[in-house]
Formats: structure tokens, sequence, C-alpha cells
């Protein structure tokens, strides 16, 4: 399993007991719930021995989209991204988006994964 879908697993596991959508990808107008989509913003190679990566780092952000301020919420995603092996949560940023009246809570992490 790739990590996107090791993700999308963690993700609908932790969030379908609250009856919430998760995605990849970005906001979607669509949509009038509260809602989490993530994205993978890059990968890295690292762990070098003889010319071959030992490891990939991955940093991700899940983003949760609501009406409401949502720090429980943020609170259960920390949570379920951390079962992740080597997941950290790196930096959380809050925003209010005036143009589509809604709150924004952009959570990162950081993932390392060996390479077989």
């Amino acid at each position: 399993m790739d990590i996107i879908e090791t993700i999308d697993s963690i993700l609908l596991s932790a969030l379908s007991p609250l009856s919430i959508k998760s995605f990849y990808g970005w906001y979607d107008s669509n949509i009038n719930e509260t809602h989490i989509t993530f994205i993978q913003l890059n990968d890295t190679d690292t762990d070098y021995a003889d010319d071959e990566a030992e490891s990939v780092e991955y940093y991700v952000q899940v983003d949760i989209w609501s009406k409401d301020n949502m720090e429980s919420l943020k609170k259960t995603i920390k949570t379920a991204m951390k079962t992740i092996d080597n997941c950290t949560y790196n930096q959380g940023i809050d925003f209010y988006e005036t143009d589509i009246k809604l709150y924004h809570k952009a959570l990162r992490f950081y993932i390392v994964e060996e390479v077989d």
C-alpha cells in the first residue's frame, strides 16, 4: 500500500464514526458540511547506502474544512495519523477563509518510510 492509500485508510477509519468525509485533493465547494482533504506536499529519498536510498521522507498536509472551529477534530486526526509508523506532527495553522466563509485547519505531518 502506498502512502496515499495508507493515509486514506487511516482517515476513513477515524472519521467514519463521525460521518465526516475525507479524500485526497483540495477543498470541494460542493460539500457544505465539515470535510477533510489531504495532499502530499513532497517526498525525498534519504539515508543512502551504496548509492541506494534506504528511506523516503514525506511531508503531508491534512486540511479540515468546516463552518465551525473544529479543535476536537484536529486532535482526532493527529491521533489517527500518528498510528502510521514513523509519523510525527510537524505544524498546524488555523485560517478563516473569508471568501468561502469556512474555518480551515492545515495540519502538516512528517513521515519516514523505509524502502523495501
